[in-house]
């Protein structure tokens, strides 16, 4: 039997079902990804809110998506 490999599903148990599941993982590796800041290119940008982003260095605020600095298109 091939092994599965592991996913970030904190919570959610079998009874989402896999897509979900995988959707889930995919928003969730993007939102804790580390980023550059683009003031003083320092990879500590993090999401403070929904949609506001702050660099722990400068403390350099700027707007973007609610899971990514760079709003998606599309899907």
């Amino acid at each position: 039997m091939p092994k599965s490999k592991k996913e970030n599903v904190r919570g959610l148990g079998a009874k989402y079902g896999s897509t979900l599941r995988k959707r889930y993982s995919r928003v969730y590796v993007g939102l804790k990804a580390s980023r550059e800041c683009p003031s003083c290119s320092s990879a500590r940008l993090a999401r403070t809110a929904s949609g506001i982003w702050r660099c722990k260095s400068c403390g350099y605020t700027v707007a973007g998506g609610a899971y990514d600095l760079a709003q998606a298109k599309g899907k």
